[in-house]
């Protein structure tokens, strides 16, 4: 079975390089310049999936509309079925409250500028956990 990634970011470049890093990893992306995932794109309350969409999410934190954080919080509350171990936000300047948030609900933080090593290793913990 393929693995599979969203990555989200709103400045092109680093969307480019996380999206390569994944096909690197073998990942098959799904990339968005906004937060989105099924449950936005079909405006549904509560996610139908009986299996999580994607083995990883890595979104930026701060975008126009939403941030990282409220997009992770949403999806949550609408029942998506990717552990929140799984999911891990960057950013160049995430708030320490905001930061204790994510990780009180179990989600990674990486800051920007992040070593593709941390992605490395934060990859395989949670696919070794997921198998």
């Amino acid at each position: 079975m393929e693995k599979k990634a969203l990555v989200i970011d709103d400045d092109v470049h680093c969307l480019d390089v996380a999206v390569e890093y994944f096909l690197d990893q073998e990942f098959g992306v799904t990339s968005s310049l906004k937060p989105t995932c099924p449950l936005m794109e079909q405006s549904m309350d509560t996610c139908p999936m009986s299996v999580p969409c994607y083995d990883i999410v890595l979104s930026d934190n701060h975008m126009p509309g939403m941030t990282g954080l409220e997009f992770f919080e949403y999806q949550q509350q609408r029942g998506c079925k990717v552990p929140p171990a799984h999911k891990a936000l960057i950013s160049g300047d995430i708030s320490p409250k905001d930061q204790k948030i994510a990780e009180n609900m179990g989600y990674k933080v990486f800051h920007k500028p992040t070593p593709l090593d941390f992605i490395d290793d934060w990859v395989a913990d949670v696919l070794n956990d997921h198998c």
